[in-house]
C-alpha cells in the first residue's frame, strides 16, 4: 500500500507543473506550448524558470490614444 501512495505522490508532483502552466494567463499560443514541452522534459526546473521569466500580468494590450475634444 505504501508503494501506491508513493506513486500517487510522485505522479501528482510531475503533473502539477503542467497544470499550473495550462491554467496560467501569462502566456498563450505557441509560447505556452514551448513552455509545456520544457516542463515535460525538465519538470520543476522549467516551472521555476517560467515563473521568474514570464511577466506576472501576461501580455499587456496596447490602448488606443483618444484625442481630447476641443
Amino acid at each position: 500500500m505504501n508503494e501506491v501512495a508513493f506513486l500517487i505522490i510522485v505522479l501528482s508532483a510531475y503533473i502539477l507543473p503542467v497544470v499550473i502552466v495550462l491554467n496560467s494567463k501569462r502566456t498563450q499560443g505557441h509560447e505556452k506550448n514551448a513552455w509545456l514541452i520544457g516542463i515535460i522534459f525538465f519538470s520543476w526546473l522549467a516551472l521555476v524558470m517560467y515563473l521568474t521569466i514570464i511577466p506576472k500580468h501576461g501580455r499587456v494590450k496596447k490602448h488606443r490614444k483618444v484625442k481630447p475634444k476641443s
